[in-house]
């Protein structure tokens, strides 16, 4: 590019979204399953090692690996992770955003560029990329790195070409899917390295990053006596025989005004083979995750690579449009025409998904409440069960044990049942009931006790435990036997969840913690006048300054 200020789009992309950001954690809070790779990172840095609580075993719960390492650094160097997660998904976009700048054609007017690179900030700031990002996860930094490989693969810029397996290796340690991509674009780089007389680079290139993949992989089966992350043991079972074709589905729904200009830059582009070529990596994880369970897959976080080639397809249609001599000024006029009011509709589109996905981060829930208030009448030695392994955890303090199996490696493996429950014997268990109960009959309040022989008869499924192994559906079917084979142990409340009564909580009689002040905790969350933030309650643990948030 020759035009001078350019660098000012990424750098707004950064700063706005930082913006964005910050507004979201002082008045809102993060999404439940961001909560749970923030556990693993402070239990790093804290020097806890890898786990759910300090003192519990190794846990690879926590997929993303890179970044739970980056955001512990930040911990250990007292910036809070969620300002560590809004720093690197800023820089992550900022990124995304400079690719796509830097595949607008050369020679053109300044002031077009300027337009143009404006309305791409726009579109990344706005995109599903960016709406899940600002509910915590990894999405942002992590696609920055399959823009890099697009980039390389669509330009073969044989100075750059080494690099293709090194942010490969990266992609694989920021989240196992990301190993696809790298492996797929690491093969076909090995063509255009041929190609282009730069195959001994990228060889060595390549033995380095085999060598860092491999050594990670043997370091983590001795960390953690595991092939892979327990949340891959878990998600494997499937609930239909291709669970992730309706996300595909809606994901593409969704992004239908970036699909048709995706489309009709491959049909007419010049050089149709070369974005086909780039866009093969992203294809074989698309085709992968048509076999994965994709729960909590917030704002399409899973196809967030698909998303990313559709907003650098922006540029490169563009680039079609102005520089094919073939097509006349009419025509040509016409086309930018439809082409930038197309993306005035995405961009008011996808500004209004940001909109609705920072409402529901703000919604006033008790859960976001709840077990901030419970953690000043816990302590180290009370031991949860649970199958809402995010936010309860951790602001709780005590002993954690995730019955769906995706943070605990014994219920991960071996599943989770009733005497397995006997002999945890915790002083808390917590579920969501996952749609088998209707307690609408027993409680017309925000929450109720209930008898604990009258657990079942709110059960409406006649599902047998035994019959089931998808720990999500699993779990509360243990449960409710526990509680049949426990009926004199504990004191039952059924609280209400996004307009059911689908949260379930026993308290053990004469347990590490007091039921009145339980009762007490839940109250003040259902009744709070003046909702808490994720920033407030940050500030009470404990605040001496912007960036010193350490537990």
């Amino acid at each position: 590019m020759n035009s001078k200020y350019l660098w000012i789009f990424p750098l707004a992309t950064l700063l706005l979204y930082c913006f964005i950001s910050l507004y979201v954690l002082m008045t809102g809070h993060l999404h439940e399953d961001a909560y749970i790779l923030y556990i693993f990172s402070e239990s790093l840095a804290n020097g806890n090692g890898i786990s759910y609580f300090p003192g519990g075993p190794p846990a690879e719960g926590a997929t993303d690996f890179l970044w739970m390492v980056l955001l512990a650094i930040g911990h250990y160097l007292n910036i809070d992770v969620a300002i560590s997660a809004s720093i690197l998904n800023g820089i992550g976009l900022a990124a995304i955003t400079f690719f796509a700048i830097q595949l607008l054609p050369e020679r053109t007017k300044s002031w077009k560029i300027y337009t143009v690179s404006a309305v791409l900030t726009l579109v990344v700031l706005y995109s599903q990329v960016a709406q899940a990002s600002v509910a915590g996860f990894s999405t942002g930094f992590y696609s920055s790195f399959v823009a890099a490989i697009f980039y390389l693969l669509f330009t073969r810029n044989f100075k750059w070409l080494f690099l293709i397996p090194l942010l490969g290796v990266i992609l694989g340690l920021l989240r196992p899917d990301g190993v696809i991509i790298g492996v797929v674009a690491s093969l076909i780089g090995i063509y255009f390295a041929f190609k282009n007389g730069v195959h001994r680079k990228y060889f060595l290139s390549s033995a380095i990053a085999i060598l860092i993949g491999g050594i990670y992989f043997y370091w983590r089966y001795q960390y953690f006596g595991y092939l892979l992350p327990l949340p891959l043991y878990v998600k494997s079972t499937s609930v239909t025989s291709i669970p992730g074709l309706s996300p595909h589905l809606n994901w593409a729904y969704s992004n239908l005004t970036l699909g048709l200009l995706a489309f009709v830059s491959i049909v007419f582009s010049r050089e149709r083979n070369k974005i086909v070529l780039a866009i093969i990596p992203v294809g074989f994880l698309f085709v992968a995750l048509l076999f994965a369970t994709q729960s909590q897959n917030v704002s399409f976080r899973l196809q967030a690579p698909g998303t990313t080639l559709l907003i650098l397809f922006v540029p490169v249609l563009l680039s079609e449009i102005l520089t094919n001599n073939k097509i006349n000024y009419i025509v040509q006029r016409s086309m930018l025409a439809v082409f930038f009011l197309s993306l005035l509709a995405v961009i008011i589109n996808s500004s209004k998904e940001m909109s609705g996905a920072i409402s529901v981060i703000k919604r006033a829930d008790y859960i976001n409440y709840f077990p901030f208030y419970f953690s000043k009448i816990s302590n180290s030695q009370t031991k949860i069960a649970l199958t809402e392994a995010g936010r309860f955890a951790y602001w709780s303090k005590g002993e954690k044990y995730d019955l769906v199996g995706l943070n605990t490696p014994e219920i991960a493996i071996e599943k989770v049942t009733p005497s397995y429950l006997s002999r945890l014997d915790p002083d808390v268990v917590f579920i969501h009931t996952a749609g088998h109960t209707d307690y609408s009959k027993m409680c017309d309040k925000s929450f109720c006790e209930i008898r604990p022989d009258k657990v079942r008869d709110g059960v409406v499924s006649d599902k047998d435990w035994r019959n089931v192994s998808y720990g999500v559906k699993r779990a509360p079917l243990v449960v409710f036997e526990h509680i049949s084979n426990n009926l004199d142990n504990y004191i039952v409340i059924v609280a209400e969840y996004d307009g059911k009564y689908s949260h379930l909580y026993l308290v053990k009689k004469g347990g590490n913690i007091n039921t009145d002040g339980f009762k007490q905790s839940l109250e003040k969350s259902y009744m709070l006048d003046q909702p808490l933030s994720y920033w407030a309650m940050k500030k009470d643990v404990s605040f001496s300054g912007v960036f010193d948030l350490k537990n």
